[in-house]
């Protein structure tokens, strides 16, 4: 029996390394289009090659007192090659109340939250939106409910991400360069 355990743990040493996938689920200000363009804009300047997907996912709406289904499309790019092969974005709208959608972002993070290279994807991403994902004007948050606690949440998941939401500063520094990025280009 040992000698097995020995043949596992060397096995597993000598293993390149385990890759560790993790899903995000990010409720966002700017549209779906904006932030699939921001991935595919570092993506390109990284060279790394893409996959583009559309498709369309239920959602639950509710009406009153009941829950509702309804179809979502979505639009997703998988990256095919480079340090992060198998990032996968996909984002949609839904409506979850009577009006006003809500968009998500649901990223598919290899290696995990905390790993070097998806912080830098996602610090780098953030700071190329147009608007900031974490915060909506009064109008849209009326629109959709005010008291909804997506708005919170939004925030809170963001802070583990390593952002300053409470910062009124936007557009945002990223906290390290984009390596596809050559100096000067933005």
């Amino acid at each position: 029996m040992r000698t097995i355990i020995r043949f596992i743990d060397a096995l597993l040493a000598t293993a390149p390394f385990m890759v560790k996938r993790a899903t995000l689920d990010l409720e966002v200000s700017p549209s779906p289009v904006d932030c699939i363009k921001a991935l595919r804009q570092l993506a390109e300047s990284a060279g790394w090659q893409l996959e583009r997907h559309e498709g369309s996912r239920l959602v639950d709406r509710f009406a009153i007192i009941m829950p509702m289904a309804q179809s979502a499309r979505t639009l997703g790019l998988v990256v095919k090659d480079g340090p992060l092969r198998g990032l996968e974005l996909v984002c949609w709208s839904e409506t979850r109340g009577s009006s006003g959608a809500i968009n998500i972002a649901s990223w598919m993070l290899p290696g995990g939250h905390d790993h070097p290279l998806t912080r830098n994807v996602m610090h780098n991403w953030v700071a190329i939106l147009p608007r900031c994902p974490w915060r909506w004007t009064f109008g849209e948050k009326s629109k959709i409910g005010y008291l909804l606690p997506v708005w919170r949440k939004s925030k809170k998941k963001f802070t583990k991400l390593g952002f300053d939401v409470k910062s009124k500063q936007w557009p945002i520094e990223a906290e390290e360069p984009w390596f596809g990025l050559k100096s000067g280009e933005e």
